[in-house]
């Protein structure tokens, strides 16, 4: 360093390069390239050397990421086979489960072909015993229902229970479907429309109007007062109209007038009053009436009430004819009830009149329907009797 402090500055003011150059000692300029190869090799080195560094870092890096990602997916690897295992097992399960349930399935439709089978024989049983009935039981059913119908009809005069009994027996001859019988289906058919074109009597309107018929009896009075009718005779009613004072009537005319013309009315009121009273005096004592049954004015009090009980009887006898259609037992008993109603009882009445109308509406009233035969049915049964039967023989 002494060296280079005491060495004389160089002159740059006019010497260039070429200059310079020759004036170096010939030893400087063979040592300074030796320097500049030395350090350019040591930075090679040191470029080399953290190179080398760089890369072993980046490889060990590299590598405890590799280990890493290794362990992740061995990881991952041990759980995908424990789920593989898991599935597989519970695979096996299924397909077991699945095997059992086919064996059910397998068992249960063993069990629905033989019922199908079991069902099959007894159907072909059933078909067998129907088969096997034969023309003859059948035509006896049929006979005996359409005895029960001739029955119900000339006997007890029912219509709806022969009509019963005649569509049991056509049920009985669809349900055979025989051909041999169509002829005798036929015969029923028309005997059931005729029965059912057959008017109907009304019982429960006729029951109603023999109740009617019984009110009125009751309430009707007789020519002589009795329990039943106590003030209901003609001279009754006149009293009961006598009875109404005249100068009610007229007091409301003069009531706002002065004293002497309500005196001088009053006055003026005084003969009919005495007249109403000498009428309702005298209404007891003397009475005219038009009566064509004198015993009628005779009846006691006790042969009154006999005489209604026995109108009770009759009406009670008129509802069994009606009940049992006889129409001479009806027609008798209502002209006794219309000829008792005209000879004992008040032909003034409103209810003895009602009465008598109405007896003589119920007299009109046929109690007895025509009612046909069912004699085409009977005829069609014997004649395929007498044609004789025959077993069905099997196909």
């Amino acid at each position: 360093m002494t060296d280079q402090t005491s060495a004389p500055p160089p002159i740059a003011s006019t010497a260039g390069p070429e200059d310079i150059s020759p004036t170096l000692p010939p030893t400087a300029a063979a040592v300074r390239p030796k320097k500049s190869v030395h350090g350019a090799l040591v930075t090679a080195l040191i470029i080399l050397v953290l190179f080398a560094l760089a890369l072993a870092s980046a490889l060990w890096y590299q590598r405890k990421q590799f280990v890493q990602a290794g362990r992740e997916v061995a990881t991952r690897l041990n759980a995908l086979e424990v789920s593989l295992s898991q599935v597989h097992t519970d695979t096996w399960a299924a397909l077991a489960l699945a095997q059992a349930q086919a064996a059910k399935i397998s068992e249960f439709e063993g069990w629905v072909r033989e019922t199908q089978s079991q069902y099959s024989a007894l159907e072909l049983a059933w078909q067998n015993f129907n088969d096997s009935t034969n023309d003859e039981v059948l035509a006896n059913d049929v006979e005996q229902l359409l005895t029960i119908a001739n029955q119900q009809l000339r006997l007890a005069g029912s219509v709806s229970n022969a009509i019963v009994a005649l569509e049991t027996a056509q049920s009985h001859l669809v349900r055979a479907a025989r051909p041999r019988f169509a002829s005798l289906q036929q015969s029923i058919n028309n005997d059931l429309n005729r029965l059912r074109a057959v008017p109907t009597v009304d019982i429960p309107a006729l029951s109603s109007r023999l109740e009617r018929l019984g009110i009125l009896i009751a309430t009707a009075p007789l020519w002589v007062p009795d329990s039943a009718a106590p003030g209901m005779t003609p001279a009754g009613r006149t009293r009961s109209r006598a009875e109404t004072p005249v100068a009610d009537t007229a007091a409301n005319p003069l009531a706002h007038t002065v004293w002497w013309e309500r005196w001088r009315a009053e006055i003026a009121s005084w003969p009919a009053r005495v007249g109403g009273v000498l009428a309702r005096e005298l209404g007891d004592m003397i009475r005219v009436q038009r009566v064509d049954e004198p015993a009628a004015l005779l009846l006691a009090p006790e042969q009154a009430d006999q005489l209604r009980s026995t109108l009770r009887q009759r009406l009670l006898t008129l509802k069994l004819a009606m009940l049992m259609r006889q129409p001479a037992v009806w027609n008798s008993e209502l002209d006794q009830v219309m000829n008792t109603l005209s000879r004992y009882f008040d032909s003034h009445s409103a209810d003895t009149m009602g009465a008598l109308h109405l007896a003589r509406e119920l007299k009109q009233i046929d109690i007895v329907a025509r009612i046909p035969d069912i004699s085409e049915s009977l005829n069609a049964v014997a004649a395929q009797r007498a044609a004789g039967f025959k077993p069905k023989k099997e196909q």
